[in-house]
């Protein structure tokens, strides 16, 4: 269930990296992050693209194993 919950959190951020890639591009993380300091507009909104799709990715595979994971040993595993 841990697994699958873990996956959830990765595909919602994922998402909200896909539809907002911009969304860190201001105030501290504009000082603090090597990312945006170090590339362009472009660059960065391609980078937290494809971090979105790997967290979408990476999600998934973390639900699916979650569910096998959870049918194989029920709901007594995990209590």
């Amino acid at each position: 269930m841990m697994l699958f919950a873990l996956g959830l959190v990765l595909v919602a951020s994922g998402a909200l990296y896909l539809w907002k890639p911009a969304m860190f591009r201001r105030g501290l993380w504009m000082k603090t992050s090597i990312a945006i300091r170090s590339t362009s507009e472009e660059g960065y909104l391609k980078y937290m693209r494809g971090l979105g799709v790997l967290y979408i990715v990476i999600g998934l595979g973390l639900m699916a194993y979650g569910i096998y994971y959870w049918d194989d040993y029920g709901l007594d595993a995990l209590f």
